[in-house]
């Protein structure tokens, strides 16, 4: 619970007992309080009359994971399951009957986890890119355009256009093997009317496929230093 409370401290930064109750309405204000003055005893809070203040001096092995607000005000063991759900490929509805999760949760929780894939797998291209640059193939699909690089026969995803003066084009082979990757996943993302943000959906498609589930999930617990 103080983890909990802490990690919203942080995203806050400055604010009022009123404005933390609000958003931690699952708190009683009792406990709420009392966390509170726990925080402003070990330094990690500093309070000036009614106003806290978040100290960015916090060890940073305090810190538990690097999910986002509305994911960590929710049990470990709830986390886990929305984990495994996706990297096992649940559909959001057949993860709210099963646990009863809200649909604005699911949704919210498989976007970013799409995100988080996504924006490894272009800190790996931009790496690639540096060295070879190459000019993209280009997708669109619901007005939306996608740029599809080749590298070591794995297919990255961008949504933007890389721009580099020494950059050649894929040779036929490296167009037909972005062909070939490209129409296996847009398929299973066609299948599930994902239009909007295609380009994670065709990442998340591409990262996957091929991947075990334990290798999915234990990718995604590295990516959200989950322990």
């Amino acid at each position: 619970m103080k983890d909990r409370i802490l990690r919203l401290c942080k995203r806050l930064d400055k604010f009022s007992f009123d404005d933390i109750s609000t958003i931690a309405d699952d708190v009683e204000e009792v406990v709420l309080e009392l966390l509170l003055l726990t925080l402003v005893n070990e330094k990690r809070l500093t309070k000036q009359g009614q106003t806290y203040f978040y100290n960015k001096k916090v060890s940073m092995n305090k810190q538990i994971s690097n999910v986002p607000l509305f994911f960590q005000f929710h049990t470990k063991e709830d986390m886990n399951y929305i984990i495994k759900g996706f990297c096992a490929d649940l559909e959001v509805f057949k993860m709210m009957d099963l646990f009863g999760f809200s649909k604005h949760l699911m949704n919210k929780s498989y976007q970013y986890f799409r995100t988080v894939i996504y924006e490894n797998q272009r800190q790996e291209l931009l790496k690639y890119f540096e060295k070879t640059p190459k000019m993209p193939l280009e997708r669109i699909y619901m007005n939306t355009k996608t740029y599809l690089y080749l590298y070591d026969g794995e297919l990255f995803v961008s949504d933007k256009y890389l721009i580099s003066k020494d950059a050649r084009k894929h040779t036929e082979a490296e167009r037909l093997e972005i062909k070939n990757i490209y129409l296996r996943s847009y398929r299973k993302v066609l299948s599930r009317s994902f239009a909007h943000k295609f380009h994670l959906h065709l990442a998340e498609e591409v990262w996957k496929y091929g991947k075990e589930f334990d290798e999915r999930y234990n990718f995604m617990l590295k990516m959200l230093n989950v322990k």
